[in-house]
């Protein structure tokens, strides 16, 4: 698969973010890896209602919608702390789903190269979640059907200017 689609221009690369660490950690490798490969970073937050227990007595109300508004502004601000001095082309978007299906959704409207995200964390915590819930970046490997680059869960330190 070229890095450049049909027209020539380059592609994009799909990024998976929340705001664990080891999705930060995926950023910044996504971004340096566009820089190398004169791609577009496509930053995408796929919100799943399913992770957030839903109270009735909140649903649709204003506060339920501050604090949705309130959210999906932190995940943007730290996207944008992190991308703050990447001199590429790159785009945010919320969605709202399955983050499984909804990446490959948007790599396939794209056309991308592959898909970043970042594996799982280390801790007690990421136990915990890795136990009740799928691991996306295991599914995503196993589902995609274009590449799929799973940057690991914990700080690696790296040279990706090639020196």
């Amino acid at each position: 698969m070229s890095p450049f689609s049909e027209q020539g221009h380059p592609r994009d690369l799909v990024v998976g973010y929340e705001t664990r660490e080891f999705s930060g950690a995926a950023l910044e490798f996504a971004a340096a890896l566009a820089l190398r490969l004169n791609a577009r970073l496509s930053v995408v937050h796929v919100e799943n209602p399913l992770d957030h227990p839903s109270d009735a007595d909140l649903a649709g109300s204003d506060l339920e919608t501050e604090y949705v508004r309130i959210s999906l502004g932190h995940h943007r601000a730290c996207v944008d702390r992190i991308l703050a001095d990447f001199p590429g082309e790159w785009s945010y978007r919320n969605e709202t789903g399955d983050p499984l299906h909804r990446l490959n959704a948007i790599a396939r409207e794209c056309d991308a190269l592959m898909i970043v995200i970042g594996g799982p964390g280390v801790g007690p915590g990421t136990l915990v979640h890795r136990l009740l819930d799928r691991s996306v970046a295991k599914e995503m490997a196993k589902h995609a059907d274009r590449a799929v680059l799973i940057v690991p869960g914990h700080r690696v330190d790296r040279d990706t200017t090639g020196t």
